[in-house]
């Protein structure tokens, strides 16, 4: 997404703007490093949250998870979470602005909720404007590309609802 839509987004206007998101870009990136090579799990939840990701008490965060780089501010997660490793959250897609694609597919900033108590297993990707639902399971290599109802297993590509886990639990 080129800066000019960035710096609009967060309404930085001028050379003070563009200062203050070159400083926020570089700071982020350097965040974004520490916590993707940190071996301290407590420790990558903090920094990710220096970062600007919204993230809930009792979280964990896997090895290598890549939240997104601009827009940190627009993810959201809910408590009692896990993120499995190497997992991806998006909060904008940036497609060429070159290409007739822009037309089928318009730039946009979408936030990304992630519930309460939701286990997401390693290797997940999840686009923009996705909401998951409290105690929802993602499937290892799922991408989730519509919303997640609360309580159900999802897998595949893209990912789809595979059992209510709502029956399992209140039948025991």
């Amino acid at each position: 997404m080129p800066a000019s839509e960035v710096l609009e987004f967060y309404n930085l206007k001028g050379f003070r703007g563009r200062l203050i998101y070159g400083f926020r870009f570089v700071w982020r990136f350097f965040l974004d490093k520490l916590a993707f090579f940190c071996f301290v799990k407590s420790w990558r939840t903090v920094i990710h949250r220096w970062r600007g990701v919204n993230i809930g008490k009792g979280v964990y965060i896997g090895h290598e998870v890549m939240f997104d780089r601009v827009f940190t501010d627009q993810i959201y997660i809910g408590d009692n979470t896990s993120v499995g490793d190497r997992t991806i959250i998006t909060a904008h897609a940036n497609i060429p602005s070159n290409t007739r694609l822009k037309k089928l597919y318009p730039r946009k900033v979408m936030p990304t909720r992630i519930g309460k108590g939701v286990w997401i297993m390693p290797a997940v990707i999840i686009a923009p404007g996705v909401t998951v639902g409290d105690e929802a399971v993602i499937a290892t290599g799922s991408v989730v590309t519509k919303d997640v109802p609360p309580g159900c297993l999802v897998a595949g590509v893209p990912a789809k609802v595979v059992k209510d886990l709502n029956e399992s639990l209140e039948s025991e």
